[in-house]
């Protein structure tokens, strides 16, 4: 198994939230691990703990994803981190580059691809400014056709009650993307915040024939029927496992998180095929991924 959408973080976000975010002004950061009324559900986590997390759910790789950073130095910084991860133990993590899409997109792209990434991502438009530096984000989308490298994008669902970190995401934008450039691999996390309803649109399904959908966070935003409900619609090939580890996906019952639960509750609760579940835990990311 692959889980493709997973993070590391280094502990000082974490120590001091609000003095890190506003020393390094990461606002967005500050809003979903230090909300105002609830506990935060992002954890830490080490190199160690991962690993364990990994055994325990008898996980082969995982996807270490960057994070939505709002300043390119932050972004480096992180990535710093996560290739001595990839670097020490290159059999269990595979890397995606934090990017922030500005005028430095492709100094910051081939930097990434020397520390040994395979893809970007998680980003997010609108906290990263995609209006603003539309023509980076497209230079980074022509540069990662070039390379053969995936990208990982963020969806906040368009509908739904506020919470701590709620930021919609412009649909339009992600059309627009896979329109543009439909040679591109695009991920979208969150099962694309709904975005799979819209395929059933005879118009549009063929313009998304290069975005698939990530499962990260399910437990948080929906109950597990919707892995059938959203297969039925897109196709089994088109999903793709993902944990959105060390983020707690079960808070009222569990204090830490795991991948473990989530797994169980896939092979229990969606009522999915041998065939298909060998596709979304492995053989569609790896499909993606390609030869490196």
């Amino acid at each position: 198994m692959i889980d493709a959408h997973t993070h590391c973080f280094p502990n000082d976000p974490f120590s001091n939230s609000k003095v890190w975010a506003q020393t390094n002004k990461e606002d967005y950061w500050l809003r979903l691990v230090a909300p105002n009324k609830k506990p935060s559900l992002q954890r830490w986590n080490t190199k160690e703990q991962t690993l364990k997390v990994m055994h325990d759910a008898n996980i082969e790789k995982i996807i270490l994803l960057g994070w939505y950073w709002e300043h390119e130095s932050t972004c480096l910084w992180h990535n710093q981190l996560m290739q001595s991860w990839f670097k020490e133990a290159p059999d269990k993590f595979i890397g995606f580059a934090s990017i922030l899409p500005n005028h430095s997109i492709l100094k910051q792209l081939e930097l990434a691809k020397s520390m040994g990434f395979r893809g970007v991502g998680e980003l997010h438009p609108s906290v990263q400014n995609f209006s603003g530096n539309k023509r980076h984000w497209y230079q980074m989308a022509e540069w990662c056709i070039q390379e053969n490298w995936p990208i990982n994008i963020h969806v906040t669902e368009s509908l739904n009650l506020p919470h701590s970190g709620y930021t919609q995401t412009p649909f339009q934008f992600y059309l627009d993307l896979a329109i543009a450039f439909p040679e591109l691999k695009i991920i979208l996390a969150h099962w694309g915040g709904g975005i799979p309803f819209f395929e059933q649109n005879p118009k549009l399904k063929p313009l998304l024939k290069n975005v698939y959908y990530d499962t990260a966070a399910s437990p948080l935003l929906y109950d597990m029927t919707i892995f059938k409900n959203v297969i039925s619609m897109v196709g089994i090939e088109k999903i793709i496992f993902g944990s959105d580890y060390p983020l707690n996906l079960y808070p009222n019952y569990q204090a830490e998180a795991d991948i473990k639960t989530f797994i169980q509750a896939v092979h229990t609760d969606a009522d999915l095929s041998s065939e298909a579940m060998n596709s979304l835990f492995k053989e569609t990311i790896t499909n993606i991924l390609g030869s490196h």
